[in-house]
Order: structure tokens, then C-alpha cells, then sequence
């Protein structure tokens, strides 16, 4: 099947995936935060820790996706 740039599917597809990885990161972040904070009687410091941390690897994550998607794109 040719590539079609002009595919609205195709970019709906990348903003969700993007969409999702972030969300799923930080959901991550604050769980793991949360179960340390309990188990080590510190809150709220490992949930701050957490979310910050789950948005910095979700956002990675996802200009990692992005990278290979511009890649993708250029080789077709």
C-alpha cells in the first residue's frame, strides 16, 4: 500500500500512541510514589518525585516514537 501523508488516520494514530504513552508514565510514577511513600513513611515526597519523573521518561518515550515515526515517514 502506498503512503498517503495527507492520512488523517495515520496522524490520529501518533498523537494517540503519544497521548497514551505520557499518561501511562505518569500514572506509573504516581503509583510507584505512592507505594513508596507508604512503605517508607515519607509523604509526599516520592509522589512529587513520581509525576515528575513519569512525565520525563513518558515525554522521552514519546519524542523517541516521534523520532521513529519522522524516520518511517522519510524512507517511504
Amino acid at each position: 500500500m502506498k503512503f498517503d501523508p495527507e492520512n488523517p488516520y495515520r496522524t490520529m494514530g501518533l498523537i494517540g500512541t503519544l497521548g497514551v504513552e505520557i499518561t501511562a508514565f505518569i500514572i506509573g510514577g504516581v503509583y510507584l510514589g505512592k507505594y513508596l511513600d507508604h512503605v517508607l513513611k515519607t509523604s509526599p515526597v516520592f509522589l512529587v518525585i513520581g509525576i515528575f519523573g513519569g512525565m520525563i521518561v513518558g515525554i522521552l518515550s514519546a519524542l523517541f516514537t516521534l523520532k521513529a515515526f519522522i524516520k518511517d515517514e522519510s524512507h517511504e
